[in-house]
């Protein structure tokens, strides 16, 4: 029973390596108060796609983004959103923009186009997260 509890330790550790996450550990509500103020200033309901970046890539949520969505609505229950966590806001967005499906440490690398908008309002989506949540990287 431990060495399988020890194996699947170590398997986690690959794929969280392999997938570019830090694992910073945030209480749910140090990431409910800091969500809630940067959904506050979204300008589209996309910008959750930095929301999810920073969340699945630094603080080790899980991947799936129905299963992120249904963590972040069971989080934020009650709190009035102008743009509500969805699948689309977070799966359209990604898959029309590159940069935006892979993880942070690229989008860290990526030079955004002159003249582009998408990208440097995700970036500075996440941003802003991290700070509130003090997390440097």
């Amino acid at each position: 029973m431990a060495n399988a509890l020890l194996a699947n330790h170590v398997v986690r550790a690959i794929e969280l390596a392999r997938d570019n996450r830090v694992n910073v550990h945030k209480s749910d509500e140090e990431i409910k108060t800091a969500v809630l103020k940067v959904v506050g200033h979204f300008g589209v309901g996309a910008q959750w796609a930095a929301v999810y970046r920073v969340l699945v890539d630094i603080c080790g949520w899980d991947k799936e983004i129905t299963t992120f969505c249904k963590r972040m609505n069971n989080l934020l229950k009650g709190c009035k959103l102008h743009y509500p966590c969805t699948y689309q806001s977070i799966q359209k967005t990604c898959a029309n923009n590159g940069i935006l499906n892979k993880g942070f440490k690229e989008w860290q690398k990526y030079k955004a186009p002159k003249g582009s908008r998408v990208f440097p309002r995700q970036m500075h989506v996440a941003r802003e997260l991290l700070k509130l949540l003090s997390i440097e990287v």
